[in-house]
């Protein structure tokens, strides 16, 4: 399934929670492997070259040099990012069948894929064989996360693992844009630091 049908998927789950007063929150968790060297110099790199990294690269730019770091593409130390997002589930029940639509897609493999499962016969919501009530039931909203790591030169060419993070937050009444970029701040601030199940805003 391409990401236009995904994105539809989307809309359809974040009207239904656009409505539901769920909180706008994201979560945030990183792990210090080594103290960065001292210098502040980085490379930024994302793992695609869709518009929304580009936007993202574009951000995170902005954010760095904001806090002193120096970017330059041949520095040893290398900030990689990727956006990955999983398609939230909901039921859909029209009185003589019952759909169940799942998916997930990563921009790192590439790889995506989607499920339809449909229901022969069900007492409460209906099937293809009996008549429900009919409705959309939510069972979980689309989620994104966006996850950073810096790795550097080690011994023997080898490539090590200085810090890596990651936010995540679901989709609610803002747009998949929006969602992703207000994640880039508070990963931006956390570089070089471990951090557990910290809460930050989301925008509505």
């Amino acid at each position: 399934m391409k990401r236009p049908i995904i994105a539809l998927f989307a809309l359809m789950l974040t009207a239904a929670f656009a409505t539901a007063g769920h909180a706008a929150e994201g979560q945030l968790n990183a792990i210090s492997s080594k103290p960065l060297p001292a210098g502040k110099v980085l490379a930024v790199r994302a793992l695609d070259d869709s518009d929304e990294s580009l936007e993202l690269n574009h951000q995170f730019t902005r954010e760095l040099r904001n806090r002193g770091y120096r970017l330059d593409p041949k520095a040893d130390l290398v900030l990689t990012f990727e956006v990955l997002d999983e398609l939230g589930a909901y039921t859909f029940t029209d009185k003589r069948y019952f759909l169940d639509i799942q998916g997930t897609k990563g921009t790192s493999t590439g790889t995506e894929g989607s499920e339809a499962r449909f229901n022969v016969f069900d007492s409460k919501t209906g099937g293809i064989l009996n008549e429900g009530q009919g409705g959309t039931k939510i069972v979980t909203p689309t989620k994104y996360r966006l996850k950073v790591t810096i790795d550097g030169p080690a011994e023997a060419g080898r490539i090590e693992r200085y810090w890596q993070g990651w936010a995540t937050g679901n989709l609610g009444a803002s747009t998949n844009e929006s969602l992703i970029g207000a994640m880039v701040v508070p990963l931006v601030e956390s570089l070089g630091k471990t951090v557990k199940n910290e809460v930050f805003p989301l925008p509505n």
